[in-house]
C-alpha cells in the first residue's frame, strides 16, 4: 500500500477562512443588535460552540482525506493554522469597526475598561492615544487568546481522532 499524506495547508486555509468570516458574520450581528459592549455565559458559550465546531471540523476533514490517519502534530498545526487565520481576520474587522463604522462603540467599550475617567478632561490627542493603545493592546490579547485556545481545542481534538499508521 502507497504511503501518502495530504498537505496541511490548504485544510489550514479553507477552515481559517471559514472561521475567520464566521467570527465577522457574528460580530456584525452583535454590533447590530447593539450587543458588542455585553457579556453573558450565553455569549460565551456560544462563541466557544462556534470555535470548538470549525477547527475540529478541519482536523476531521483533514482525517478523512489522509485516509483515516492523522498524527497530533498535524492536528496541532491545523488547529493553530486555523486559530491563527481567523483571529487576524476578525482583527481586521475589529478595527475596520471600532475605526471607520462605529468610532462611539470605541469610545464605550474604553470608557467600560476604566482607562477613562468620567470627570477626566479630554482633548483630542489624550483620544487618539488612548484608541491607538486600546486598539493594539485588544489586537494582541485576542490573537495570543485565540492562539491558545486553537491550540488547546486542537490538542483535545487532535488526541482524540489521531490515528498512526503501522509501521509493518
Amino acid at each position: 500500500m502507497e504511503e501518502t499524506t495530504i498537505s496541511t495547508k490548504k485544510n489550514i486555509l479553507n477552515y481559517g477562512l471559514i472561521l475567520g468570516l464566521t467570527w465577522v458574520v457574528y460580530g456584525l450581528i452583535r454590533h447590530i443588535t447593539d450587543n458588542r459592549t455585553s457579556t453573558s455565559w450565553g455569549i460565551v458559550i456560544i462563541e466557544l460552540f462556534i470555535h470548538v465546531t470549525i477547527i475540529v471540523y478541519g482536523i476531521y476533514t483533514y482525517k478523512r482525506a489522509n485516509n483515516g490517519f492523522l498524527k497530533l502534530s498535524q492536528a496541532l498545526k491545523i488547529g493553530l493554522g486555523v486559530a491563527l487565520i481567523a483571529t487576524i481576520i476578525y482583527v481586521i474587522w475589529d478595527i475596520f469597526l471600532l475605526k471607520i463604522i462605529s468610532p462611539e462603540t470605541m469610545y464605550e467599550l474604553i470608557k467600560s475598561s476604566n482607562q477613562l475617567s468620567e470627570n477626566e478632561s479630554i482633548n483630542e490627542d489624550t483620544i487618539m492615544s488612548r484608541e491607538s493603545n486600546f486598539l493594539f493592546t485588544t489586537s494582541l490579547a485576542s490573537i495570543i487568546f485565540y492562539s491558545i485556545l486553537g491550540g488547546l481545542i486542537s490538542l483535545l481534538g487532535g488526541a482524540i481522532m489521531q490515528k498512526n499508521r503501522d509501521t509493518f
